[in-house]
């Protein structure tokens, strides 16, 4: 059964959520009070409709309680983030992510139990500034207790060398997979030659992470 997904507030955060939920085959309700923002997004997804996600009737009414998720993604109006994020998590069915705009309101969220908390400005700012600190990773993923999956690409100074050129083992590191063109080799062959471009899957601490960034 195809899953369905309320986004409220179509702001630059909200409509890029709707947008890829809608693009990934979910059916995706938009709601703003901006009849721009929403006749916007009128065909681009399930349904756009102006409404005020204050309001539990008007919720009710749209089949949000229906929903698997929600998203709040309110981002200027505090209050109104905080009314709809109190409004949804009364309704059993949907799981809710909130737009957090300071640790005010970050604690307020959490005490309304908002299962999922988000600081898009401020994620995105870490995950900038250390790509302008490591051009070669590429992406990651924080598990917590400081431990992480990073994908970083194949350089030219790595390129031509085996995964012995990384010095894992006395970094207390793990190679998890290398993906050349469409190939995945999981668990990484130990004597592959690595091609310009690779993509490599590594775990571990992020100091750790940092000590073998000189070999990448």
């Amino acid at each position: 059964m195809k899953r369905t997904y309320t986004v409220i507030g179509l702001g630059v955060f909200g409509s890029t959520i709707a947008l890829e939920l809608s693009r990934l085959g979910f059916d995706v309700i938009g709601i703003d009070l901006d009849p721009n923002l929403v006749n916007g997004f009128a065909d681009r997804i399930t349904q756009a409709v102006i409404a005020d996600a204050r309001d539990e009737k008007v919720l009710r009414d749209l089949g949000v309680h229906e929903c698997d998720g929600v998203v709040v993604a309110i981002g200027e109006d505090i209050e109104a983030n905080i009314l709809a994020t109190l409004i949804v998590k009364g309704m059993p069915k949907p799981k809710v992510w909130a737009k957090a705009l300071n640790p005010n309101h970050h604690k307020i969220l959490e005490k309304l139990g908002c299962d999922h908390i988000v600081h898009p400005e401020h994620e995105m700012g870490l995950r900038l500034a250390r790509g302008m600190v490591y051009p070669e990773v590429m992406d990651y993923i924080s598990f917590g207790d400081d431990q992480f999956t990073v994908e970083v690409r194949a350089s030219e100074r790595l390129a031509g060398q085996n995964i012995d050129a990384l010095h894992l083992p006395e970094n207390g590191l793990q190679c998890l997979l290398i993906k050349h063109l469409n190939q995945v080799m999981t668990p990484p062959p130990p004597q592959y030659v690595f091609k310009l471009d690779d993509k490599i899957l590594l775990w571990g601490t992020l100091g750790n992470l940092r000590k073998i960034t000189k070999y990448l």
